[in-house]
Parts: structure tokens; C-alpha cells; sequence
């Protein structure tokens, strides 16, 4: 594994980059691919654990599928997934696992999410925290924008970002005209 930022082993970066209060990791650049998910989800220190920045990672829906099922990291308010190759079946693992309930602030910016991501994204009854989404540079699309324009559980957004994810002017219409999000301040198209 090419790890241009990182000689360490995950478990040094834990102990490294893990705040003292154990609310606070961020592992970004430090290329700890899905074997790293797999010690992160088993590890005790991280009980605690409220933000985790994972952003450039070589993170693939396998090491979200792992973290999906951590019976330890199950607070978490802030995922970091900038930069990965995280595609629908890690976006439906994060929309769909109980471990994401308190989320209010996920980032897929520049991943692999498609339409079937976006929807299970748009009909999760686990993320109705959520207020921050960020699905720029993914592939949702038209048919991914209608799913977040009918969403019946992400009443809560206050920001979304959808830039550069394959929407036509019918796409975008959609998401601009939606009542869906009656708290949303910030729609970034392109």
C-alpha cells in the first residue's frame, strides 16, 4: 500500500491522533485502507469516538461495511469520507446501520456514490439527524436528485452540496424547488 503521508501502523495513529477526551480522530492522509477500518471498529479506546475523519483513505464500501457493524463506534456526530472509494453499498451500510443515528454531518465529496446510494441516503430513517451532506463529485445524477428532492427523513438538512455528480438542469430544478428541507440555507449545484 502506497502510504505517502504515513509509516505508521493504525494502532500508533490512534494513539497518536486520538484526542484526549477519545471524542476527536482524525486519520486524514494516512492511507489506512479497509484493514484499518477493521482495527478501528474493534477498538476499545474509540467508545467515545464522535468525530472521525477518514478523508483520503483508500476507504472502499467494505471498511464502511465493517464500521456499519462496530459494536464500539456507535456515537459518532461527524464522518469524514472525502477522497475515498466509497459507492453505494458503503452509502446504504451507513444509511441503514443504527451506528450512524446521532450523524448530523457526513462528507462523500469525490467517492463512487451513485443513484442507489443517493436513494437509500434519501430514504434512511437512520440519518434524520443529518444537517450538513456533502455528495459532490459522486454519481447520483437525476434519478439520485429526485430521491433527495422526495425525501421524507432528511427534514433536518441545513447544507447540501451535490455539485459535480452527473445532474442535468432538470436535476438541479428539482432539488431547488423541493419543500422537503424547510431548514436549509445552503444548496451548492455547481
Amino acid at each position: 500500500m502506497n502510504k505517502p503521508f504515513n509509516d505508521d501502523p493504525v494502532e500508533v495513529l490512534v494513539k497518536k491522533f486520538l484526542t484526549k477526551n477519545g471524542t476527536v480522530l482524525d486519520l486524514r492522509l494516512k492511507y489506512i485502507g479497509d484493514e484499518g477500518l477493521e482495527y478501528l471498529a474493534q477498538c476499545p479506546e474509540l467508545i467515545d469516538l464522535e468525530i472521525l475523519n477518514l478523508e483520503r483513505n483508500e476507504v472502499t464500501d467494505k471498511g464502511i461495511q465493517t464500521l456499519a457493524k462496530s459494536s464500539i463506534i456507535t456515537n459518532l456526530k461527524e464522518l469524514h469520507l472525502e477522497r475515498n472509494a466509497i459507492g453505494d453499498g458503503g452509502a446504504k451500510a451507513i444509511a441503514t446501520s443504527a451506528n450512524f443515528s446521532y450523524l448530523h454531518f457526513i462528507n462523500f465529496w469525490k467517492n463512487k456514490v451513485g443513484i442507489e446510494g443517493a436513494q437509500a441516503i434519501a430514504s434512511s430513517t437512520i440519518l434524520v439527524n443529518l444537517k450538513n451532506l456533502d455528495l459532490a463529485q459522486n454519481n447520483i445524477g437525476d434519478e439520485g436528485a429526485k430521491a433527495l428532492a422526495e425525501s421524507n427523513t432528511l427534514a433536518s438538512l441545513e447544507w447540501l452540496e451535490v455539485f459535480g455528480s452527473g445532474l442535468t438542469e432538470e436535476g438541479k430544478k428539482l432539488l431547488k424547488e423541493s419543500k422537503v428541507f424547510p431548514k436549509l440555507q445552503t444548496l451548492v449545484l455547481e
